[in-house]
């Protein structure tokens, strides 16, 4: 990590995806909990930045992993984090899977998209609904970014890093556009 410093790499994306060991095994991470800890310290001995990705509605997903996933995205402390709702693609396992379960909600590709073209999960399960999911991802954004730690952590890098400022304050407006417009939470039907 310290050559790829040197070599101009600034940033990490990272797909975490969960924060429960048995989640991870379901969707065949191939890592575990500790190597991801180990991982993020690495990472930032070599002042490489970490944006971490945390996919929900995975196989064996509950109420409680999501609360487990969050509870570990705070503990990570990744510079930045996304959560968002699993999408699935036909021709993949898990498209297979939540079919045969009955839980991809609609075949129309069209509804695949949000209007503003961003993607849109198609999976609902009775425990974990698409819009109990996009509620989820909504509150931990904002559990993520509204902790006094992280703004504070954001503050103290723009006045170190000075170069990071202007992305600082770039997504900083964005994410308060979002604040300002939530989510849709709609249910997608067949």
């Amino acid at each position: 990590m310290r050559l790829m410093k040197k070599a101009g790499c600034r940033l990490f994306c990272v797909g975490f995806e969960s924060g429960d060991q048995q989640v991870l095994d379901n969707i065949k991470k191939a890592t575990n909990l500790v190597t991801i800890r180990q991982f993020v310290r690495d990472a930032r001995r070599a002042h490489i930045l970490i944006h971490g990705c945390f996919m929900v509605g995975n196989r064996g997903e509950t109420s409680q992993t999501l609360q487990t996933t969050l509870h570990f995205a705070l503990t990570l402390n990744p510079d930045t984090a996304q959560f968002y709702p699993i999408m699935v693609y036909p021709g993949t396992s898990d498209y297979a899977y939540f079919q045969q379960k009955g839980w991809i909600v609609t075949g129309n590709f069209r509804e695949w998209l949000t209007p503003e073209g961003l993607h849109s999960s198609v999976v609902s399960n009775p425990e974990l609904s698409y819009g109990y999911l996009v509620d989820f991802c909504d509150k931990a954004r904002r559990a993520f970014y509204l902790r006094p730690r992280y703004i504070l952590g954001k503050v103290w890098q723009m006045l170190v890093r000075p170069t990071e400022a202007h992305r600082i304050i770039k997504a900083a407006l964005t994410f308060i556009g979002y604040l300002l417009a939530p989510s849709k939470k709609r249910e997608t039907t067949a």
